[in-house]
């Protein structure tokens, strides 16, 4: 699967090869267009391109083409189709045209009916202001809606009509001055740089877009080197391997950093090509190059979102853990000390209650704001999630010295935040741990700086407590819930609630994703976050999650026997079941037992579960595609987003996590994140679906970038096997309050 980096390099990478191609001098019309047929099919694997010209007012005959059916369209006439002619609106409009739904009759009968119906485009090959005929292209990856691919094609069109023109100017004069007008047309209207050089470097030729790049004239380029252009961030040995490419094979392309005129440092793909003489000797030098800088910073921005909380600009739980492996190594090998304060807010969940999410989310920001106030330059502040903040202290002495910097935190907290005009105050309670005497693992330090953090609580709160290996009430409190979690699963006091997905371009319901809630007699019931981090400590929830898996498999399977359409279950894991080696087994054995299709069941697997144990995902997702089930990555855009990973899992779905979803509308930031989720997704062939839709705004925002999927409490809570049995039976009622905000 290609990722959204990759398929801009490869896009960047055709465009290049089929500017070569235009610039090599050939003088057969018919050699050219095939070549860029075939550079298009190679280069981005579409099922089929051709190249159709106009041999008079009435008839436009296929004159190149490349890839499945190309044979059986060589030379065939563009038939007319009625009203809204494709062709025709392609050539007479001189803008490309879209064909979701195929090109229908446009070359029957010649291609192959399965081909017809294959999502295609027309673009128009412009020549002296009229059409000179059209690129067709058929992509059954459904990719010819991207900006990539259809930049590619636009730009390759274009190039491709200058190049057209000068060579039929060429035929009808001379080939010497047709050959010089199609090299000069294509070398000054290009939209990519080209440097031409003699064979000891010295540069001959630039065209215009080297000037705007580089910010020199011509006239200070000719005759210098390129290297005036390196910024200094490639050593020798790049430039050496360059060269030894040129020298062997005689091009070399990849990605290089240049310095422009004013002293900015920017990235491009660059194309070097040697020209060789009659005789095999070197004559020129040729580089090609596109300036990336926009989208390296989109690069970077995916990156910093990858590890940093979006409320607070602080840094998430993925980067603390990663600095604090590192902080470790350093203390052990310079003997030192570190400390982890893990903060947690006290009674947050009042001001969320009495102002509002909106306030609390404010709240959360001052509060990292004042935070940061209390930092030296080598402290690192992170935000755990929720209202839980760590601070990983470097350099520090005794244990009296934490415990002043600690204090100095909870003493920072207890001036009153000015919050949507009210005075708000906050306090809070921290737990400290010590690395050597605590632990020396980022693991071990976390958790017994959540363990005094918690014991901080315990005595009051607004305090600091530093870890003791006696914290006994903690750990009674943590083994009197374990325990009561153990006799929860032997006495049935676990239920699955299911909440309802809806394909949004049919409205109906396509599945339905099985949550966990505990009935606990004395509490009630008892939302997942509460007990769900506990399962996992002790183990339990591997025999929890196979009461899950069997469950819900049983309960779909209980729908299809009623006769409702086969509907697709959907069941989450944890990362101590991926682990396991058994839990594919596991998987087919319930599949037998409660006779449901692998089809009907759906594995979601958090993104950074995924990414934290790679190797291990790879293998279990590979097995478990394997037996037929759907494969899903929960969370998307929350963890650290390895997109080499990400096209090595065989998975068919991403779900974008409900922190982006909750701001698209008014988050400029979100909404580009969800938007290039979609996208991407898309380019790779997996669907989407968006968890939390909570209002009508965001749903419109989704089915306007094409979401395949949706689920939240606009269109319906997580509720009991009951209440899912009404909607799908089709009860009226049911029927209308969750499924109108979905029609197309």
């Amino acid at each position: 699967m290609e990722t959204s980096a990759a398929s801009g390099d490869g896009c960047r990478t055709a465009l290049l090869e089929i500017l070569e191609v235009l610039l090599t001098g050939e003088t057969d019309e018919r050699r050219i267009l095939q070549a860029v047929c075939e550079k298009l099919l190679f280069a981005r694997s579409y099922t089929l391109v051709f190249v159709a010209v106009r041999e008079d007012l009435a008839v436009v005959r296929v004159a190149a083409s490349a890839g499945d059916g190309a044979q059986a369209i060589a030379g065939a006439a563009l038939g007319k189709v009625g009203t809204g002619d494709p062709v025709e609106e392609c050539m007479l409009s001189m803008t490309p045209v879209r064909l979701d739904h195929g090109l229908g009759g446009v070359l029957s009968p010649g291609l192959p009916a399965d081909l017809q119906r294959l999502p295609a485009a027309l673009y128009p090959l412009e020549l002296r202001g009229k059409s000179a005929g059209l690129i067709g292209v058929i992509d059954q990856r459904g990719r010819l809606r991207e900006g990539g691919e259809h930049a590619l094609l636009l730009s390759t069109a274009g190039h491709t009509g200058i190049a057209l023109g000068m060579l039929r100017a060429f035929v009808a004069e001379s080939t010497a001055l047709a050959d010089l007008r199609l090299t000069a047309a294509v070398f000054d209207n290009s939209l990519e740089g080209i440097i031409i050089t003699d064979p000891e470097g010295a540069i001959e030729a630039v065209n215009p877009a080297v000037t705007r790049a580089t910010g020199y004239t011509a006239e200070e380029l000719l005759g210098q080197n390129p290297r005036m252009l390196q910024s200094g961030r490639q050593g020798k040995k790049f430039y050496k391997a360059m060269w030894k490419s040129l020298r062997c094979s005689g091009r070399w392309q990849g990605e290089i950093w240049n310095r422009r005129k004013n002293g900015e440092i920017y990235p491009e793909w660059l194309s070097i090509s040697a020209i060789r003489g009659e005789h095999g000797e070197i004559e020129h030098y040729i580089g090609i190059f596109i300036d990336i800088s926009r989208q390296k910073e989109a690069e970077l921005r995916l990156d910093y979102l990858a590890h940093h909380d979006k409320l607070t600009g602080l840094p998430n739980r993925d980067f603390i853990h990663d600095s604090l492996r590192m902080a470790i190594a350093q203390a052990r090998r310079y003997r030192r000390q570190i400390a982890l304060l893990f903060i947690d807010l006290d009674h947050f969940k009042h001001v969320n209650d009495t102002y509002g999410h909106a306030s609390g989310d404010e709240l959360l920001q001052a509060v990292a704001r004042r935070l940061r106030g209390c930092l030296r330059k080598e402290d690192t502040l992170s935000r755990m999630g929720g209202d839980e903040f760590t601070l990983l202290l470097q350099q520090v002495g005794s244990r009296e010295e934490i415990r002043l910097i600690a204090d100095r935190i909870v003493s920072s907290l207890k001036a009153p935040f000015e919050i949507a005009k009210h005075e708000v105050y906050i306090k809070a309670s921290v737990g400290v741990s010590i690395y050597p005497d605590d632990g020396e693992t980022p693991e071990s330090l976390l958790k017994n700086s959540d363990a005094a953090m918690y014991h901080a609580k315990q005595d009051g709160r607004d305090c600091v407590r530093l870890f003791q290996p006696d914290m006994e009430r903690y750990l009674s409190e943590r083994v009197t819930v374990e325990r009561d979690i153990h006799r929860a699963l032997e006495r049935g006091e676990f239920r699955l609630f299911y909440q309802p997905q809806f394909n949004l371009a049919t409205g109906k319901v396509t599945g339905v994703e099985a949550l966990l809630r505990w009935q606990r007699p004395e509490l009630g019931l008892v939302l997942p976050s509460h007990f769900i981090p506990l399962l996992e400590e002790t183990g339990l929830i591997i025999p929890v999650g196979e009461w899950v898996l069997r469950a819900a498999c049983a309960q779909a399977k209980a729908w299809h026997e009623a006769g409702t359409v086969p509907l697709r279950v959907a069941v989450n894991l944890s990362a101590l079941q991926i682990r396991k080696s058994k839990f594919c087994d596991l998987v087919a054995n319930v599949l037998s037992e409660t006779g449901l299709s692998p089809a009907c069941l759906e594995l979601e697997l958090t993104e950074a579960i995924a990414m934290h144990h790679a190797e291990t995902a790879v293998i279990m997702l590979q097995r478990l595609k394997g037996l037929g089930i759907y494969l899903s990555i929960d969370d998307f855009g929350t963890g650290f987003s390895s997109l080499s990973y990400l096209k090595r899992f065989p998975v068919d779905k991403l779900k974008i996590d409900k922190s982006f979803v909750a701001g698209i509308v008014h988050d400029p930031s979100d909404a580009a994140i969800v938007t290039a989720i979609i996208a991407m997704a898309h380019s790779i062939g997996l669907g989407v679906i968006a968890e939390g839709v909570e209002t009508q705004e965001q749903l419109n925002f989704l089915k306007l970038h094409h979401c395949n999927e949706v689920q939240g409490f606009l269109l319906g809570r997580p509720m009991p096997a009951g209440e899912i049995d009404m909607i799908l039976s089709g009860t009226p009622d049911e029927r209308s309050r969750l499924s109108d905000g979905v029609h197309p």
